[in-house]
């Protein structure tokens, strides 16, 4: 039964899709920087994959397969980044007039598997379309909690909607093999199986955007305010850095254990040195500055120093 099905849609979908055209923390001091709180994306991500030729459309979610039945049709589409960072993803979609559930994208590493990240998005973020009103799809910028991805591993972009009669959004895609790192799928059992869209070369529609990674290093300084030293040594900039530095030990009678730093960018080369608030205690003390980054991986320097009221000395 299972197997007709498949044929049924394959035959009303197929020709559409391939030819119809449509906690106590103080802010510590950054020198030569600006230490403002950080905005939505506050960083530039770069064009990494995409396939952009149309060549037809298919609706995701709730399809009429025959009198008063439909089955909830989910589509994905495989691709291998080359930025280790993945920030977004764009579909050229649109939507059904009915269609009142929100449109879900999931990244996986599995087809089947669990959501590295996942975002849903309302209807009303998507246009009215159909058949014979194709210049109503736009590009729909699906904008997710950022991931770390291995480049030249391959991905699955999942996209899906309610199983509500007449729910449905539409996506575009090519029958023609456009994209060679990749497939587009189709899942007739919300998402537990999955197969290539037919003939099996199709592509979906879409763009992907990510940031290349950098690394930075971290030296240690001393004196009456403890400063750290932070330098891009990686070849692109360094985005929307977070820096935490923690003091354990000793005796602490003025100013805080932890101090906090935001940097928006740092461009490869240059350096930035980051103070805490002045501190006033006694004895043997770690001072562990860590940083993280959009593009950058978490990582720590710890030191340890002598508290002598004002001062921090003996740092090794």
């Amino acid at each position: 039964m299972k197997k007709i099905l498949i044929i049924i849609i394959s035959m009303i979908l197929l020709g559409t899709y391939c030819t119809t055209a449509l906690a106590h923390t103080n802010t510590g001091v950054i020198e030569k920087k600006h230490s403002q709180q950080p905005t939505m994306n506050p960083y530039i991500d770069e064009l990494d994959q995409f396939m952009t030729t149309a060549g037809g459309v298919l609706p995701v979610g709730a399809v009429t397969t025959g009198p008063g039945t439909h089955t909830n049709l989910s589509v994905a589409q495989s691709f291998i980044p080359q930025k280790a960072v993945l920030t977004r993803i764009q579909f050229l979609m649109a939507k059904n007039i009915t269609t009142t559930y929100p449109c879900s994208l999931a990244i996986k590493d599995n087809i089947t598997g669990v959501d590295l990240t996942s975002i849903r998005l309302d209807p009303e973020q998507f246009p009215v379309a159909d058949n014979a009103h194709p210049e109503n799809l736009t590009w729909i910028d699906f904008n997710f909690t950022d991931i770390w991805v291995i480049p030249g591993q391959t991905y699955y972009m999942v996209i899906s909607t309610a199983n509500i009669t007449n729910n449905f959004y539409y996506v575009t895609g090519n029958g023609s093999n456009l994209y060679p790192n990749g497939t587009a799928y189709w899942s007739l059992d919300n998402g537990n199986t999955w197969a290539p869209i037919p003939p099996g070369d199709a592509d979906g529609c879409f763009k992907t955007y990510g940031l290349r990674e950098t690394t930075l290093a971290i030296t240690p300084g001393g004196g009456l305010y403890t400063s750290f030293i932070i330098t891009n040594t990686g070849n692109v900039t360094a985005w929307d850095i977070n820096a935490s530095l923690g003091v354990q030990g000793g005796l602490i009678f003025l100013g805080s254990r932890v101090t906090s730093f935001y940097i928006p960018e740092l461009d490869p080369g240059n350096s930035v040195t980051v103070k805490t608030i002045l501190i006033f205690g006694l004895g043997k003390i770690q001072m562990t500055l860590t940083v993280k980054a959009a593009n950058v991986r978490e990582q720590a320097k710890t030191i340890n120093a002598f508290l002598l009221f004002f001062f921090v000395v003996g740092i090794h």
